[in-house]
């Protein structure tokens, strides 16, 4: 087996095809430093089914595929092919010629082929299996595996020796193993956890059992104790009933003519009542009239009182108001003297002011001339100081301007000489961003044709996923509904066969009859009638309409049989019982048979044996008429059963099948549902899935197309802003020559005005000197005229103050005289008041005093007939009281015997109602009448009191006992099976983890084994290849801990010829470097290859140290085919039968040049044609 060929198509730098033709021996691989050279052992690697990108250089798998260069776009599909030579047959297929290839397309599918023909990645590591062959073989050999054998982490070089041992599929068991056991341990976790709970809940449902079979208990013997303490009850109040209707029949004819007496006594009692009214109106008429006149008899008096101190008090005001007038009047004439006093002084301070005020306006006068000449002179020197100032800040300003011009001329020579640079420089930025650019609208085509293919299969996919969610909702609501339909039919059907099995229904008597059915004999009691009937629910209603109390007649075995029980019914008085002979049937029946008497409602009803005569005997003949409401025998009988209480055990019984027949169906159902269900979540799945992926898929190809568009935007600004700093450029040159000139210009013009302001300057200098000594004698007289000025301002403001005094004294005298003036005048008009005022007083007063007396006598005259009225009321009152008195002792017979027929009818009503209530207590909670319950009371050998107590406390014990549940029997059994699943379940999980224990220890017994028949042949293979390498010398390899072979270091120890043993850490890195490769080649050599491929692995060793790696390989090429990817000439002349350059003379796209080496050597002319002409650098 050889390796023929390796074809490259759009892999990494190869964008075209490329074919390498390999021949036995060695085959070298040349080029320099960026041209691609590693790409083909990358290639190699891939094609053997290499999934980490990392191994690749790279960070995505879809980096492999050619990316594009500044000349090319990028492609699609990268594919790689390797040829094998199989005349050997060591691959088991049957073709001479062996191709494996990978395809990998951006989209993300990623395909095989073997020889053209699809397959699985499996299907080529099963097809390499034994050959070395392999991803994770020794196929490559490559700079980081030296890198990795002598660097500090034992892991990296642990690895090289577990891929050369084969132990990797052992440990991935291992993992898969312990993942399972962690899994294992996880579901025994979640188990305990449910066996837990469902133990915690059979427990509860134990104790759930044991509290219904007490309550059925309880229940019975309630039963009992209720209905003989209500037949007791019953008995005793049944004499007491019949004494009270008599004694409550002879109080109601008593009562009518005792209530006619108290109706007459009321009628006397009325009209004395109306005697007395008349008398206390009279006398209420009278007392409002005497009231009324004391009244205002009061009130007249209260008003003369009021006018006589209004008279007294407005003297006192008269009085008053004169001497007032007087003090006013001398206080006038005093204000009139003063007023005329201040009018004069004001007048004479007026003229003072007036001649004070003229002063002061001609010192102002003076002071502004003076003033004027001092502004005119101080403005003259600060004119001349302001030109000086001038002249010399313009001497400085045109120093500074010259300055900078001269500066400005050397940095516009500078920028000149450096804008030109830059200048050529943007020439050739702008023509590559133009190429850039090119490429990234491309790009950005590509980008957007595969976001609109994406778009358009994800919105396709979620419909799809839509459709698929609304049939699953759709099918779990079915599913929903099913269940509750059945849990509810189950449900039904528990409850009516629990009735059933308690013979809810039957007679009392039938009932005893059959718990006592043993004492008659075996086969002497055979049943219930209703037990040998079936009918459908149709039917089965008519049916009991029609025979009533006669399905619980008890079939016996014959006339014997029924003598028995007639004797036992007669002893225990169980209640009315029905008994059906067979041996009477029979007979019966004969009678019928010879009759030939067809009925209906025989037709719908099938009885079993023994019943089947019986019931042809009570139902042959009859006709059911208007939908079972009445019933025709033969004879011509009819018969109305009327409205029946309640669902029979016929009805039950048929009612129980359908529900049986109802379950089934919807099991059925239940069972498509789930399966439509199943299928629907399914495709559910499925298109989730599928959105999820297309989701992803759309999302990376609109990332693709943002970030082409986002390169575009950048290449588009790169290019403007390159032109515009082109144009930039151009007109800085031109603007710094214009400018350039203009600044040589300025400078003469500066030199020319700064001689002539230096000659102004000094002409400006001496004017000053002279200005400010006109200044100083200005500023002199200034002064002089400021302080006369102010003398004659201090005494005008002192004579303005005086006179302002004098103004205002004048006011308050005006102010103060006014006001006397007007409170004389106000004193006048009170006195004239006063005067009126009391003259009409005096008047009202002599009035008021007549009508008094008047009034006086009139109130007398009133108080004299209001007594006569009070003595009248005194004797209608005693009157009354008689009336009240006689009218109250007929009341009080009445009422007696009132009291006395209600206390008989409350009790009468009170036991009536207790009766009631028993009834419908007992009715509602047996749900049977009363009638038959008593009927079927057992005589208990106690008193009432302890009956009372023992219902109460059997109430109590229920009551504590709270609510049952029914079936918690059929629970707890279920629950108990359930738990048995589950701890067989757990038992069986037990011995799964067993099992997974073993099989780990089984796996770490292998690879050690493994590993270890590898370590001694790597060691020996190292050994010999170390002294082919080093001409001697000594080397071994140690683990670290041999206990623990998989887990510990390796240690790799070296000492070459004439050195002592030590670590390869003390060697030199060429030294190292042999080491390593002895080692690799010593991995390899363990687990051989057809062919192996060495990556620049003799890049670190000088040209002695080359001599023996050529001497290795030589070695070993006539057994293993090598490529060998290398910088070195030696390795390429003396080692290489044939020699691949590979170079990029187009950038970003390697090309391959061959060159076939005939002959053991090459003279060096020859290999330095093959480097000038292949060797070319590469493009960056």
């Amino acid at each position: 087996m050889r390796l023929t060929k390796l074809e490259l198509h759009g892999f990494k730098s190869f964008a075209d095809s490329t074919e390498l033709l390999f021949e036995p021996g060695v085959t070298a691989v040349v080029g320099p430093n960026g041209c691609g050279k590693s790409n083909v052992s990358d290639a190699v690697r891939w094609v053997l089914g290499e999934q980490r990108a990392r191994a690749l250089r790279g960070a995505k798998m879809d980096e492999v595929i050619f990316q594009g260069s500044s000349a090319r776009r990028a492609v699609n599909v990268a594919e790689v092919s390797l040829h094998f030579d199989n005349d050997a047959g060591i691959l088991d297929v049957p073709f001479r010629e062996v191709v494996i290839t990978r395809r990998l397309s951006r989209s993300g599918e990623s395909d095989y082929f073997l020889n053209k023909a699809p397959c699985r990645l499996r299907d080529i590591h099963d097809l390499l299996r034994g050959t070395g062959l392999g991803a994770d073989s020794g196929v490559v050999i490559e700079s980081k595996m030296i890198d990795a054998l002598l660097s500090d982490r034992p892991d990296d070089r642990r690895e090289l020796f577990e891929e050369a041992a084969g132990i990797g599929l052992y440990r991935d068991r291992k993992r898969s193993t312990e993942r399972r056991l962690e899994e294992t341990a996880t579901d025994l976790s979640r188990l305990e956890d449910l066996i837990s709970e469902v133990q915690t809940q059979v427990r509860s449902l134990a104790r759930q059992r044991k509290r219904s079979e007490r309550h059925s208990e309880l229940m019975t013997r309630r039963f009992t104790v209720e209905v003989a303490l209500a037949a007791r009850e019953t008995d005793a109040w049944r004499d007491e009933l019949a004494r009270l209707e008599e004694r409550v029949a002879l109080l109601r004819g008593d009562v009518p003519a005792e209530e006619e007496a108290v109706v007459a006594a009321e009628g006397t009692r009325d009209a004395s009542h109306g005697a007395r009214a008349a008398a206390e109106g009279e006398r209420g008429e009278l007392a409002r009239l005497v009231m009324d006149l004391r009244e205002n008899t009061q009130q007249l008096r209260k008003s003369i009182a009021v006018a006589e101190e209004r008279q007294r008090n407005s003297e006192t005001r008269r009085q008053r108001a004169q001497e007032e007038r007087q003090e006013g009047s001398a206080v006038a004439s005093r204000v009139s003297d003063d007023l005329k006093a201040a009018a004069t002084e004001r007048a004479r301070l007026e003229d003072e002011l007036r001649e004070y005020t003229e002063a002061v306006t001609k010192r102002v006068a003076e002071e502004e001339s003076v003033r004027a000449a001092l502004a005119s002179a101080r403005n003259e020197v600060d004119k001349r100081e302001t030109e000086l100032r001038d002249l010399q800040e313009r001497v400085h300003r045109l120093t500074l301007d010259r300055q900078a011009d001269e500066r400005e001329l050397q940095d516009i020579a500078t920028r000149r000489d450096r804008v030109g640079g830059e200048q050529l420089t943007l020439f050739d930025a702008a023509e590559a961003v133009h190429r850039e650019l090119a490429e990234a609208n491309d790009a950005v085509e590509h980008a957007r044709e595969r976001a609109s293919e994406a778009a358009l299969s994800l919105e396709a996919a979620r419909a799809s996923a839509r459709r698929a969610r609304e049939d699953d909702a759709n099918a779990r609501s079915e599913m929903l509904r099913l269940d509750e339909l059945h849990s509810s039919l189950e449900a039904k059907m528990h409850a009516l066969e629990g009735l059933e099995r308690e013979r809810v229904g039957l007679a009392p008597a039938a009932a005893k009859l059959l718990e006592e059915r043993e004492t008659f004999g075996d086969g002497a009691i055979l049943g219930p009638l209703s037990d040998f009937i079936r009918a459908d629910s149709a039917a089965a209603g008519m049916v009991e309409r029609y025979l009533g109390p006669s399905l619980n007649a008890v079939l016996v075995r014959d006339m014997e049989a029924a003598e028995r029980v007639r004797l036992w019914h007669a002893a225990n008085n169980p209640g009315p019982l029905l008994l059906l002979p067979l041996d009477r049937a029979m007979a019966i029946e004969s009678a019928i048979e010879s009759g030939d008497i067809p009925g209906d409602l025989l037709r719908l009803v099938q009885s079993a044996t023994p019943a089947d005569k019986w019931v042809r005997v009570l139902l042959a003949g009859v006709i059911a008429e208007q939908n079972g409401t009445a019933f025709s025998d033969s004879r011509g009988a009819v018969w109305l059963p009327g409205n029946v209480v309640g669902p029979g055990p016929l009805r039950r019984r048929a009612e129980i099948e359908d529900l049986h027949r109802g379950i089934s169906e919807s099991e059925g159902a239940r069972l498509r549902a789930s399966a439509s269900a199943d299928t629907f979540r399914s495709a559910l799945g499925l298109a989730e899935l599928s959105v999820g992926s297309l989701d992803d898929v759309f999302a990376a190809a609109n990332r693709e197309l943002a970030e082409a568009t986002d390169r575009v935007v950048a290449v588009s600004r790169s290019e403007q802003r390159a032109n515009r700093e082109l144009a930039e450029a151009r007109t800085i040159l031109a603007k710094l020559g214009e400018r350039d000139e203009e600044l040589q210009e300025r400078i003469r013009i500066a030199d020319r005005n700064l001689a002539d302001a230096a000659t102004t300057v000094d002409a400006k200098a001496a004017e000053i000197v002279q200005a400010r000594a006109e200044l100083s004698g200005a500023e002199h007289r200034q002064e002089e005229s400021r302080d006369l000025r102010t003398v004659s301002q201090v005494t005008q403001a002192q004579a303005h103050a005086r006179l302002q005094v004098a103004a205002d004294r004048e006011r308050h005298l005006n102010e103060e005289y006014s006001s006397a003036s007007a409170r004389l005048a106000s004193l006048e008009n009170e006195l004239s008041h006063l005067s009126a005022a009391d003259s009409e007083l005096a008047t009202q007063l002599a009035e008021w005093n007549l009508d008094l007396s008047s009034r006086d006598s009139t109130l007398n005259d009133a108080e004299g007939r209001l007594a006569s009225a009070e003595l009248a009321v005194t004797t209608a009152d005693e009157a009354l009281i008689a009336a009240e008195r006689a009218l109250d002792e007929r009341r009080k017979g009445a009422t007696a015997l009132n009291e006395e027929l209600h206390g008989a009818e409350l009790r009468l009503s009170d036991l009536s109602g207790r009766r009631t209530a028993i009834r419908e207590r007992l009715e509602t909670e047996w749900r049977r009448p009363l009638e038959d319950l008593l009927n079927e009371a057992t005589t208990i050998d106690a008193s009432d009191d302890d009956l009372r107590v023992e219902a109460a406390a059997l109430r109590e014990q229920l009551d504590a006992l709270g609510a049952v549940n029914p079936l918690a029997i059929e629970e707890h059994e279920e629950e108990q099976k359930r738990l048995e699943f589950l701890t067989t379940q757990r038992d069986d999980l037990y011995a799964a983890r067993l099992s997974l224990q073993q099989a780990i220890r089984e796996i770490d017994a292998t690879a050690r084994d493994l590993f270890l028949t590898t370590f001694v042949q790597v060691r020996e293979n190292f050994r010999s290849i170390f002294i082919t390498l080093f001409g001697g010398g000594e080397c071994d390899l140690r683990l670290e801990n041999p206990e623990s072979p998989l887990d510990g270091d390796i240690e790799i120890h070296a000492s070459p010829r004439g050195k002592r043993t030590q670590r390869i850490h003390l060697l030199s890195s060429g030294e190292r470097a042999l080491v390593a490769l002895s080692l690799l080649f010593g991995i390899f050599l363990t687990k051989p290859s057809p062919f192996c491929l060495l990556d620049e692995v003799d890049a670190p060793l000088d040209d002695a140290n080359i001599g023996r790696f050529v001497t290795m390989l030589n070695r070993f090429k006539e057994r293993t085919q090598f490529i060998v990817i290398t910088h070195n000439p030696r390795t390429t002349t003396e080692a290489a039968d044939a020699v691949y350059g590979v170079t990029m003379q187009e950038p970003g796209v390697s090309s391959i040049v061959s060159v076939r080496m005939r002959g053991a050597a090459i003279d060096s002319a020859i290999a330095g044609e093959i480097d000038a002409r292949e060797m070319q650098p590469a493009v960056a």
